[in-house]
């Protein structure tokens, strides 16, 4: 019985697409895992210019340079961005605390640390904890981006101190 159940289960797991490959849109060919973030999928240049065209009318929205039904779409297109558009998303977030308004940096900021409070991705959090506030001087944003600098890192503390799973075999 254990032996047939343990030949199912291993048949299925050497099924599963491993992880950190993701396939394309078109389900054809499985992408390479992100460099900079093993648990993503790599992103092409036309992907990151449509993230960051996402955010910037996200940024224009919030700020209410956009109206109607252009600020709703910009709304919903920010709401909608996969996972992969992290990067884009911390260049967004250090753009708009350069900015005189607040709403826009605090959403994405909070968008931001919704995504990487689950994360387990070292690579992914060290480049996140380094790189949310680059260039940004004088801000008025300061503490925001101490806040989530801050947060990443008690997250990337509780990641390095967990205890790899204990694997045992048949008792």
């Amino acid at each position: 019985m254990f032996s047939a159940a343990f030949s199912i289960i291993a048949g299925l797991m050497l099924c599963a697409e491993p992880p950190g490959e993701k396939r394309s849109d078109e389900g054809a060919t499985p992408r390479k895992p992100h460099p900079l973030a093993p648990s993503l999928p790599e992103t092409t240049k036309e992907e990151e210019n449509k993230f960051e065209q996402i955010i910037d009318r996200f940024i224009l929205a919030d700020t209410g340079k956009l109206k109607g039904p252009e600020h709703k779409q910009a709304m919903e297109d920010f709401n909608k961005l996969p996972p992969e558009s992290i990067f884009a998303l911390i260049r967004g977030m250090n753009k708009a605390a350069k900015i005189d308004h607040s709403c826009p940096a605090l959403t994405i900021a909070k968008r931001i640390h919704k995504q990487l409070r689950t994360s387990n991705d070292i690579d992914l959090l060290t480049f996140s904890r380094q790189n949310i506030g680059a260039g940004v001087e004088r801000s008025q944003h300061a503490d925001a981006i101490k806040d989530l600098r801050l947060a990443i890192a008690k997250r990337i503390s509780t990641v390095s101190s967990a205890a790899p799973p204990v694997i045992r075999g048949p008792q």
